[in-house]
């Protein structure tokens, strides 16, 4: 009997928990005001529009994986494929080679950062040497985003050791074989989408977003998460 009315306490509990996150939810701000003539939300919304609904998505480290987490329209199970919390740029083009070979057949979309796909980038020939499906998008702001934003938001803009230079990755790619295309407009960008999404074998596509473009909400550091940032 005590069990019993411990499970109707927590079932109780739980329903104004996801009743009072579903209103936070509400009040996030979606990001429809941008600087950037390319942001990197609607970069993602076209690659969901474009993919089919069992396409599976892996992401790297940084801003782009949360990102990729807000505004793509997942609608199947086991279909995200992230790393997470734990840090580790360069698991996203390993990780998608490997999504792709345990699923023959299916779209992979890679979600990437000029700064974690350079980490592992010579993984290029391995989706060549199996013409894997691969969707490979680089949000390219010449920074380490995440980081970036950190230091803007919690240390008065004093960036140190974060801008970085990348070469041409649409170049790159070709030179590895690859079908490789760049975007710095909104229509740019959803033509190499369209075209990535014909493309049988692996294709690299380049997006050139605003620096200063922050994710939310975020929790400071020391903080809690009634203390949650939610928009500069």
């Amino acid at each position: 009997m005590k069990n019993q009315l411990d499970y109707q306490k927590v079932k109780v509990n739980s329903g104004s928990w996801t009743n009072e996150v579903v209103e936070w939810k509400r009040t996030v701000p979606r990001f429809d005001q941008s600087n950037s003539v390319l942001n990197p939300q609607t970069v993602i919304r076209l690659l969901s529009d474009y993919s089919t609904k069992d396409t599976i998505v892996v992401t790297d480290v940084g801003q782009h994986q949360i990102w990729t987490a807000h505004h793509y329209a997942y609608t199947r199970p086991r279909t995200l494929i992230t790393s997470g919390g734990l840090g580790t740029m360069g698991y996203g083009l390993p990780a998608a080679i490997g999504a792709a070979a345990a699923c023959p057949g299916k779209f992979v979309i890679c979600v990437s950062g000029d700064g974690s796909f350079q980490m592992n980038l010579q993984e290029l020939i391995t989706a060549v040497k199996y013409q894997l499906p691969l969707k490979i998008a680089i949000l390219n702001n010449g920074c380490l985003g995440m980081v970036r934003q950190w230091q803007e938001l919690f240390y008065h803009r004093r960036y140190s050791q974060v801008k970085m230079t990348s070469p041409n990755f649409a170049q790159l790619a070709q030179a590895y074989g690859v079908a490789g295309f760049c975007a710095k407009t909104k229509e740019a960008a959803q033509q190499i989408i369209s075209d990535a999404f014909k493309h049988t074998g692996p294709v690299l596509m380049e997006f050139n977003i605003m620096e200063e473009e922050n994710v939310y909400p975020m929790v400071p550091p020391n903080h809690n998460n009634h203390q949650t940032i939610l928009s500069r």
